[in-house]
């Protein structure tokens, strides 16, 4: 009877409906290396792929230095790894790469002895705590053709950076005083704290052919014949715009920062297109709304039309119907909701051709006229899935729900023609396209799917600090035949969040479409490998399965090794084969199962499953007695079948104590634990209150070991939850 109420509570929050999802090809997706953040990515004629990002050095003072990575086509090796910095802390925020595969970078400094070639006078080296902006180009060996600082003896920050065919060199940022140096017969105002800048240099980075004042922005591209484009958003509402543009008048609006105890003008989106020379402004506009507007790319095609992509707040011009809830913000603040945008603007920047709710982050052109844009879902985006972005409504909602991001293919009239969702806690910086495979940079953890063959950062565990994600969409994949299983994402089975790196018997919920029967079927034991016609392989190891349907299916991980023979895995359903998905194995990654629904936003925790002493359902309606014992459940502790260090041995702390470790199944740990005897750590709604939150936290005191031949040992990991007490 017991664990017929344990299986009840587990299963029950382990199945949850979902709606058929197809997908294009993610051909490429990895956590590439530890403390490092990009923050551009580029890829040459032949293929090659360059990263540049901030990497730390020092994790006592977080100083960080700058790191450029090139791999080859497939991204299977490095080709070179260039650190570039100095003796105090050095950012780059952007790269671009010419036709010869030289790498150019823009960025900030605070190093006196940050790098630079002689040559160059355009700027003084920063005392720190001051700061610099600097441009550099690598040859294609990484070797520093060039390197110089920017604006003289004024504080800025480099933000964008762009080359021509005749190797010339766009910068643009950021002055942060007053003093930015600019040259005769370019745009210039009198006050440069905090206006935006734009430099042109020769190819040898020595020569400085302009520099203006007042223009400029995060986003720069040239088109064939050399006019110069820059986007970027601001707060004032004196940057100057061209008269019979799509919008010469900025949005009025008030905005805040959290707590808004005092508002401002917000942010809109503008973009200025400039002749060769700089000195003529062929248009300027803004392209906002009523609410804030944060450009995140910028592209031209060969016809001259302009791309955008960020995130907006209320008002954004759309073509399609797109709400940010039912009327938007009357204050729209800077932690705002948003949705994102993909905007299409004429060469004459004039008229919009399209504006749709896609994208976000960075924006790339193929030789037809397609756009593609990545973006962010889950966490910005709490809306109506099928209104903001149609293509991806086919996404479980346990996926969406769970956090990731996606890449989508735009035709030249606004149709959305694919897209691909990534799992996972995933932030992304950049894009840069190939052909048709889109590459993505950004900043991720390890709950990431990894593709079979990438190359990964080693020895990763569940508590690893975020670093390097690069992944890539083929959008022009065969598509799978009919009847092969997709899979959506990867769900740790006890909270429902993307899967991390695996544990032997740790429960997965899998999410798709063709997974497996219309009709669910559940296995009668832990031991069932095929069930409804499915198999879950781990290599060459079949899973057990405990439950499949053609959506959702939860699997327990076999005994796998951590080599990545056993740590691929792939879902048959009546003989075909899904595509792989490979996982770094761990020795443990605990999780305490969760009721859904529940999250307590100010504990940040969802309330557990649990028991109360008596075999109940641990409840707000039912909680728990002061000292008394309450049953939890956690996943991600693998067994220990050679005994080398027996149970699990688990401690915790403020007035919590564990009674008792045992398995509930071969896949499920039991932890008993004794609520504390006074309530001084409980939230309760009010002074008299008939149940509390009790939140508890429980780290390992042994390391858990995986039974191969080399042991690999982990400990130090932490993980709590919550249950209802009776204050």
């Amino acid at each position: 009877m017991f664990f017929r109420s344990v299986a009840v509570l587990l299963f029950s929050s382990l199945i949850f409906g979902a709606t058929p999802a197809t997908f294009p090809a993610l051909s490429y997706s990895t956590y590439l290396r530890d403390h490092f953040t990009p923050n551009g990515i580029a890829v040459d004629v032949s293929g090659n792929i360059y990263l540049a990002g901030n990497v730390i050095v020092d994790s006592a003072t977080a100083q960080t230095t700058i790191l450029v990575l090139k791999l080859n086509p497939q991204a299977s090796d490095f080709m070179y790894t260039r650190f570039v910095g100095g003796s105090v802390n050095d950012n780059v925020n952007a790269i671009a790469v010419d036709a010869a595969g030289n790498a150019y970078i823009a960025g900030v400094t605070n190093s006196p002895d940050f790098p630079v070639t002689g040559g160059s006078t355009l700027g003084t080296a920063p005392v720190s705590p001051n700061e610099r902006s600097f441009v550099a180009k690598l040859d294609p060996n990484g070797e520093l053709a060039f390197s110089t600082f920017l604006g003289g003896s004024t504080n800025s920050i480099a933000q964008a950076v762009a080359v021509n065919a005749s190797g010339q060199v766009l910068v643009s940022g950021l002055s942060i005083d007053m003093g930015f140096p600019s040259t005769p017969g370019v745009y210039s105002v009198t006050n440069t704290e905090f206006a935006p800048y734009l430099i042109e240099l020769d190819p040898t980075g020595t020569k400085l052919i302009f520099s203006a004042t007042g223009i400029g922005g995060n986003a720069l591209a040239f088109d064939s014949s050399g006019n110069m484009y820059m986007a970027g958003s601001t707060g004032s509402l004196t940057y100057p715009t061209t008269a019979g543009t799509y919008q010469p008048d900025f949005p009025v609006f008030e905005t805040c920062l959290p707590p808004c105890q005092g508002t401002f003008q917000g942010a809109n989106q503008y973009v200025t297109k400039l002749d060769p020379t700089g000195t003529k402004m062929i248009f300027s506009t803004a392209v906002s709304g009523t609410g804030n507007t944060m450009n995140r790319g910028l592209a031209v095609d060969a016809a001259g039309n302009v791309y955008l992509t960020g995130i907006a707040g209320a008002g954004y011009p759309y073509t399609v119907p797109a709400t940010i809830g039912p009327s938007g913000p009357a204050l729209d603040v800077l932690a705002f909701p948003a949705l994102p945008f993909l905007t299409k603007l004429d060469p004459l920047g004039q008229k919009l051709i399209y504006s749709v709710p896609v994208g976000g982050t960075g924006v790339a052109l193929d030789a037809d006229g397609n756009a593609y844009a990545g973006g962010l879902l889950g966490v910005l985006y709490p809306y109506d899935m099928d209104a903001m972005l149609p293509v991806l409504a086919n996404i479980p909602s346990g996926c969406v729900s769970a956090g990731g991001t996606y890449a989508a293919e735009v035709d030249g009239t606004g149709n959305v023609l694919g897209s691909q969702f990534i799992w996972g806690s995933l932030k992304l910086s950049a894009v840069a396209l190939r052909n048709s495979t889109l590459w993505l940079a950004g900043s991720a953890g390890v709950n990431i799917p990894f593709t079979p063959g990438a190359v990964m950062s080693p020895n990763l565990i569940p508590s690893q600090a975020p670093g390097a994600y690069l992944g890539a969409a083929n959008f022009a994949a065969a598509q799978p035949p009919a009847g092969t299983p997709e899979i959506g994402c990867v769900l740790d089975a006890a909270n429902f969040a993307p899967a991390g790196p695996i544990v032997p018997y740790q429960l997965l919920t899998i999410m798709g479409s063709g997974l497996g029967p219309a009709t669910p079927v559940s296995a009668a034991d832990n031991s069932t490998t095929t069930l409804g016609g499915v198999n879950v392989d781990f290599g060459s190891l079949q899973a057990p399965l405990l439950y499949v349907s053609s959506d959702q299916i939860n699997v327990a991980v076999p005994m796998v090794d951590e080599g990545p023979s056993d740590s691929t895995f792939q879902v048959a359903v009546n003989g075909v084969s899904s595509a792989p998905i490979e996982y770094p194995v761990t020795p443990a990654n605990p999780e305490v199962f969760i009721v859904p629904g529940t999250f307590q936003f100010n504990l940040q925790l969802f309330n557990s499953v649990a028991l109360n002493a008596d075999g109940s359902a641990n409840s707000s309606a039912n909680p728990a007695p002061l000292g008394s014992v309450v049953t939890v459940f956690v996943n991600g502790i693998a067994p220990d079948p050679q005994n080398v260090f027996g149970p699990a041995q688990l401690s915790t702390g403020n007035g919590w104590s564990i009674v008792n470790v045992s398995q509930a199944t071969p896949f499920v740990t039991e932890l008993q634990l004794r609520v504390p005897a006074t309530n001084t750590n409980f939230l309760c709604q009010t002074p008299n209150a008939s149940a509390c939150i009790a939140s508890f936290g429980i780290s390992d005191a042994v390391p858990y070991v995986l039974p191969v031949s080399q042991a690999q040992t982990v400990s130090g990991l932490s993980f709590g939850g919550s249950v209802w007490v009776q204050p």
